[in-house]
């Protein structure tokens, strides 16, 4: 029959005070520590008792004796280890930072870079572009220019002369030398207009 719980807990409180009674001061347990319950635990005479006063009456696991025991050469070692490990971690983190730092003020380097070849290709396709329309533009006026010169040139038509530059053909005049009617009404009067020596 398993023992009773308030039995068990009688028994933890009157042994965890006998514990007190010894009077034997020591750092707290971690347990202890860590609940705040002061700077020092009391320990048991015997030393292959491993609880405190307090974890004894509270029925809870204590390392009071692995707190307050004397560090070997081996525990040093492996605290010296585990800082000299923590420290190359935190060196290879560093590298890593600058690492990183360093290439992303290439990338940053390379991106303006990259801005500036852009807005001069922009530049180049806008001036290529002025260039085109300032050359379309000059045909325009040269032709503009020849098409005035070319109308300037022409006879101006005066009331006795009013097609100065209709050149009539002799033979197509002739077809229509019989019909001094059209003649008349085309303002040549009562005849056939007079149909010049071929020069054939």
């Amino acid at each position: 029959m398993p023992p009773d719980r308030s039995t068990k807990r009688n028994e933890c409180i009157a042994l965890g005070k006998e514990i007190d009674l010894s009077r034997i001061k020591m750092a707290p347990c971690t347990r202890c520590s860590k609940s705040g319950f002061g700077n020092e635990c009391t320990a048991p005479r015997d030393k292959s008792l491993s609880r405190c006063g307090r974890c004894t009456k509270n029925g809870k696991t204590c390392d009071i004796r692995e707190v307050n025991r004397m560090p070997t050469v081996r525990d040093w070692e492996s605290v010296d280890a585990q800082i000299q490990r923590l420290e190359d971690e935190a060196d290879e983190a560093l590298a890593k930072v600058l690492r990183a730092n360093k290439q992303k003020k290439l990338l940053y380097a390379r991106k303006q870079r990259m801005i500036a070849a852009g807005l001069n290709f922009l530049e180049e396709l806008d001036a290529a572009e002025e260039l085109e329309r300032k050359e379309k533009e000059r045909e325009r006026n040269e032709q503009r220019e020849k098409e005035a010169a070319r109308l300037a040139a022409l006879p101006i038509p005066t009331a006795s002369d009013p097609f100065p530059d209709l050149v009539l053909d002799p033979a197509f005049l002739e077809t229509l030398s019989g019909d001094p009617e059209m003649w008349a009404t085309l303002g040549f009067g009562d005849g056939t207009p007079e149909v010049p020596p071929s020069t054939g």
